[in-house]
């Protein structure tokens, strides 16, 4: 076993506190560790552009939500969806986890076991 020691080296300077209560050399200012940055003319144009691009995108979906409306579509029917789908892939898991123990007590890969159920390996 090598047992290295580390000396510290202690400077005056450095060691002996401000008045504010900081370690740092006298006669040193204070620098913030967060700078200012200045917006340059090509940022306010880049966030002009993007801030367009937004609102043209925001206006393109409200007109696919008012056509989706016009046809008799509601948002009460899309939460139905969206809880159907959570159902299915809660089951999914399940059957993903039933397969899983299966595979493991015959010894053989899940992807095995899929042609025996009649299961799509695309699914």
């Amino acid at each position: 076993m090598v047992l290295t020691f580390i000396s510290v080296v202690s400077f005056p300077s450095m060691s002996r506190k401000s008045s504010t209560g900081s370690r740092r050399p006298q006669g040193t200012a204070f620098k913030s560790p967060l700078q200012l940055q200045k917006t340059s003319q090509n940022q306010v144009e880049n966030v002009k552009d993007d801030a367009q691009e937004l609102g043209g995108k925001l206006e393109a979906v409200n007109l696919e939500i008012a056509e989706l409306e016009s046809r008799g579509l509601k948002i009460e029917m899309l939460q139905l969806h969206i809880d159907k789908l959570h159902l299915y892939n809660e089951l999914k898991d399940y059957a993903q986890m039933v397969l899983g123990r299966i595979a493991v007590l015959e010894g053989v890969r899940t992807k095995d076991l899929y042609p025996r159920y009649n299961l799509d390996l695309g699914d």
